[in-house]
């Protein structure tokens, strides 16, 4: 039976300014234990040091038109309740703050980051831990490129063994798979996780929405028999994958660059293998009838 890590690290990508804007006021709140920072000047203006540093280097605008621009990162380090003082352990907030400092130095050591330790609360159980959150700017000031981890998938595990090692280098317990590894708490995701997780999956369709619609536009122009191809084309060129469902009424689409997966019918009637159809087939009447319209003036 294999090991897993024992600290929970979640991360989501900020890709709008909005995005970026809550996750200024949800690191800024009061709720804050303490607080720590890495290459910004000022804590209290962490947010505009950033915007000025992915201006200077073009990373304000995506690398390249029609994708989305990941502006910076928010990560989470959750510790298991059973580790944190509250519950007898010896994670007290000195030490948080030391493992996510380690973290960061260690994984992101160029970047601009913040991060703030909170006390989180679970009501479903009324049992406590505390977790470190962390906003990471995209500019690697060393190289003056954009960060990069790797393919979602492969970063997600690369940086689950490196909480692990650092668990392992601070004593803290390991976790072992299919066991249940907290006697205080079933480790069910706070709500910060979960509103984390939910603007994610928001933004991931949202990419994905605009992707398909900008798709079925420049398919329009073409003939009625390659519209189809026409569109699958435009939109394998902003990374979106689309495939047939398993019983082969509905399109599934994946953006390749993070994996997430999302069936057509739950981003609305318009995105559905029948909504694309009629989309499709309405754009290639309106092209005969302008054709037929043109060849008479003639």
């Amino acid at each position: 039976m294999g090991l897993m890590d024992m600290t929970a690290i979640k991360q989501v990508s900020v890709t709008t300014p909005a995005h970026a804007a809550n996750l200024a006021r949800y690191l800024d709140d009061g709720r804050a234990v303490a607080r720590g920072s890495q290459h910004i000047t000022r804590e209290d203006a962490w947010q505009r040091e950033m915007e000025r540093t992915r201006a200077a280097y073009g990373h304000d605008v995506p690398s390249r038109e029609g994708a989305a621009n990941t502006i910076m990162y928010h990560q989470v380090l959750a510790f298991n309740p059973d580790e944190c003082e509250m519950n007898g352990g010896k994670v007290t907030p000195a030490l948080a703050m030391a493992f996510a400092r380690d973290w960061v130095q260690g994984r992101y050591p160029n970047q601009e980051a913040v991060w703030v330790l909170h006390r989180e609360f679970c009501a479903a159980d009324k049992t406590s831990r505390y977790a470190v959150h962390i906003g990471i700017n995209r500019t690697d000031l060393a190289t003056g490129r954009r960060l990069h981890e790797g393919r979602g998938r492969r970063a997600k595990v690369e940086r689950a063994k490196a909480v692990r090692a650092l668990d392992e280098s601070y004593g803290l317990a390991q976790m072992v798979a299919g066991k249940r590894n907290s006697r205080v708490h079933a480790r069910q995701p706070t709500r910060a996780e979960r509103e984390m997780a939910a603007r994610g999956e928001r933004a991931e369709k949202q990419y994905i929405r605009e992707a398909v619609t900008v798709s079925v536009m420049e398919a329009r122009g073409s003939a009625k028999s390659d519209a189809q191809r026409v569109f699958e084309k435009a939109l394998e060129a902003k990374g979106v994958a689309v495939t047939a469902s398993r019983n082969g009424d509905d399109y599934v689409y994946r953006r390749v660059k993070t994996g997430f997966r999302v069936s057509g019918h739950k981003l609305g009637k318009g995105f559905s293998m029948a909504g694309i159809t009629r989309g499709l087939a309405k754009s290639a009447a309106r092209n005969a009838a302008r054709s037929l319209d043109e060849d008479r003036e003639r």
